[in-house]
């Protein structure tokens, strides 16, 4: 191949190009996968990328010198035909770990971007090197249940494709075109590999996850493409190792001061020591430790948190690969590294548990939209309220209708118009304010919890303010120190207890009152 050539290398199993017809002029999957390649390469005018693949079977380790170095060290991407044969084969992982190496040698900041990702059947993200988990890659099947790994259809079986495989082939090489044009004008810089969640816009919040040990690389993997997925700024950058000098304290301490909350994922291992300072996993929670609020404040007060996952059960989820189950003390195993403080979340659960718990707490901590009415309008506040309440939130509505926002009062009925309608008005209101009375505890906490989490109300924004208003009948827990107490998680901005103050009006209402969006 010519010198100025890009060259591509192909790293598959073997046993993924097998022809199962029985016809000895057939082909693999493999083989029409490079063939394909190389015609739509032509087509596109793409005559300075060389495709470079083995057709010898490699049986022992010893041969893989032989076979392979040569084109190894030429080529410039790697394209991995992703299957479960391919995970199998020691000597794909050590393709996969060489081009790794020869490419950082060569001075390419993040050779993970030079791998493109050819899915030929369905393999769960987990299972795959963590350079590609952050893949979605170019996938040659269809799955229709993404729970159910049965449900997958190829676009090459027996020998024939279907159209989707061609247009697979289209995109691979009109972006190994574009990578190849790249490096032929000496820009070095690889586009990224295609994200596993489609493109979003970023919502301008950052969050500290802290670096892995050993034990919670997968954990950090999954958590790098859930928080990114949602629009969300991973600090420090993922693809950016720590130094492993002192300066590794500056390095964590920059992207802490950029964050609004502190992730951290607590196994059983410290991770390695940089020079002159602890393991990474006990400086990073000094570090947080410093920063976060030491205290609760205000209800609807933000403050900087650590949020933490320190799981009972460390299995190949969030502890070592393939090591058994183990249950531990989850808070010795935090006190191993850090000292607890009052503010912290912690949450002992299996990982999918902690994502849920993680999501749940920055959907409620999301900013407020600093909205204003414009002259001559009115906010829209909704008024929630249990069915025993019907009364009382008709009073509340009445005080608030020579006010600056518009009380809006949903259907009593619990038919499923009524039910869509209200679900309708609600996405639309400027704000909320859930009416206590006579309802219960039990009701109120389960309302608290579903009008915090506004994204699943359909709406496309947080609620300018979520209020509280406790009514007669008088009770302890309806005292605002109680209050404060049973919804400290932040679910309410606006809260007043109104159960000894007969009628309420205008004057008690004043803070429910305002349209300047403030809390």
């Amino acid at each position: 191949m010519p010198s100025d050539d890009v060259v591509v290398f192909i790293s598959y199993a073997h046993d993924d190009d097998l022809v199962l017809l029985g016809d000895p002029n057939g082909k693999g999957f493999v083989t029409v996968l490079d063939n394909a390649l190389r015609e739509k390469l032509k087509d596109l005018g793409a005559r300075n990328v060389s495709v470079w693949r083995d057709r010898r079977r490699i049986d022992q380790a010893d041969q893989f010198r032989d076979f392979i170095d040569d084109g190894l060290k030429a080529a410039e991407f790697l394209i991995v035909v992703m299957s479960s044969n391919w995970l199998q084969r020691p000597y794909c992982r050590k393709e996969f770990d060489t081009f790794l190496n020869l490419r950082k040698a060569a001075g390419v900041a993040n050779p993970a971007s030079r791998m493109l990702l050819v899915g030929k059947g369905y393999v769960d993200w987990k299972a795959r090197p963590q350079e590609v988990q952050g893949q979605n890659g170019y996938l040659f099947y269809s799955r229709d249940d993404q729970d159910d790994v049965n449900a997958v259809t190829p676009y090459f079986n027996r020998g024939k494709c279907s159209d989707p495989f061609f247009t697979e082939v289209d995109e691979l090489a009109c972006d190994l075109q574009k990578r190849a044009s790249r490096l032929a004008v000496g820009d070095p810089a690889s586009p990224a590999p295609r994200p596993v969640a489609p493109i979003v816009v970023p919502n301008g919040r950052t969050v500290f996850l802290s670096k892995p040990a050993s034990d919670m690389k997968a954990a950090y993997a999954r958590l790098v493409n859930e928080l990114q997925g949602k629009g969300f700024i991973v600090a420090p950058d993922p693809d950016q190792d720590p130094p492993d000098d002192a300066s590794a304290r500056a390095f964590f301490a920059d992207a802490i001061d950029k964050a609004e909350a502190f992730v951290h994922l607590i196994g059983d291992r410290p991770g390695f020591a940089p020079e002159g300072l602890d393991p990474i996993v006990k400086l990073q929670a000094a570090l947080t430790r410093e920063k976060a609020a030491q205290a609760e404040g205000a209800p609807g007060e933000r403050l900087r948190r650590r949020i933490i996952w320190a799981p009972k059960i460390l299995d190949e989820g969030g502890g070592a690969s393939g090591a058994p189950a183990v249950e531990r003390d989850w808070l010795q195993a935090l006190e191993r590294f850090d000292r607890q403080i009052p503010t912290d979340k912690i949450d002992s659960d299996i990982l999918s548990k902690f994502v849920e718990y993680l999501f749940q707490y920055l959907t409620e901590t999301a900013p407020r939209p600093a909205a204003v009415a414009p002259a001559g309008a009115k906010f829209d506040v909704y008024l929630s309220y249990h069915p025993a309440d019907e009364d009382y939130v008709g009073v509340i509505a009445k005080a608030l209708k020579d006010a600056s926002v518009k009380p809006r009062i949903p259907v009593p009925d619990n038919d499923a118009d009524s039910r869509r309608y209200n679900g309708d008005l609600l996405a639309k209101c400027d704000a909320v304010t859930l009416c206590w009375g006579a309802a219960s505890e039990v009701w109120v906490r389960s309302e608290a919890d579903r009008l915090s989490d506004w994204q699943s109300l359909g709406r496309k924004q947080q609620f300018v303010f979520r209020g509280l208003i406790a009514g007669p009948p008088p009770a302890a827990h309806k005292s605002k120190d109680k209050l404060q107490l049973i919804f400290s998680d932040g679910q309410f901005d606006k809260m007043v207890d109104l159960a000894d103050l007969g009628q309420p009006t205008l004057a008690l209402l004043a803070d429910f009152a305002a349209s300047d969006g403030k809390p």
